[in-house]
């Protein structure tokens, strides 16, 4: 048998050039998609941070201002919003110097804080004041006095 029979006639044209490139393109595309798509999930990532730290900075301010802006019914309650704004001033001088550095963990915890200082302010508003006037009854008190000072006059 000859040798010829058995072998293929192995052209060189234009579909076996198509056919390589093809090759080398779908090997270049799977290695540029090994380094896109984890370089691309990673700004993403920090694209989510910097939403939810921007989002958090905004709800912050939003409820500082409200404390500090809105008008009460119960003038203690104007009080309490004013010392809970004033409380607030320290982590708003943390956040806008440290922003940065927050991560997404403390960003959960300062929107939980957020919220809760957000229902209290919905609290002076439709309740009043938390805190009430003390009403001591001083009459008994200073009953008591005047016996113990007659008895300390009379034993003198």
């Amino acid at each position: 048998m000859k040798k010829l029979e058995f072998s293929a006639n192995f052209k060189k044209d234009y579909i076996a050039y198509s056919a390589i490139v093809i090759f080398f393109l779908i090997i270049f595309f799977e290695i540029s998609m090994a380094i896109v798509i984890p370089a691309h999930l990673q700004i993403e990532g920090v694209w989510a941070k910097e939403v939810a730290r921007q989002e958090m900075v905004n709800e912050f301010d939003a409820v500082r201002n409200a404390f500090l802006r809105q008008k009460f019914k119960h003038e203690y309650a104007g009080d309490e919003a004013k010392i809970i704004a004033d409380s607030m001033t320290p982590l708003a001088e943390y956040l806008r110097k440290h922003q940065y550095d927050i991560g997404f963990k403390e960003i959960e915890e300062i929107k939980k804080t957020i919220s809760g200082t957000r229902t209290f302010l919905s609290g002076l508003h439709s309740k009043g004041a938390y805190s009430t006037d003390a009403h001591i009854k001083t009459e008994n008190f200073i009953k008591n006095l005047k016996k113990e000072l007659a008895k300390t006059n009379n034993a003198n």
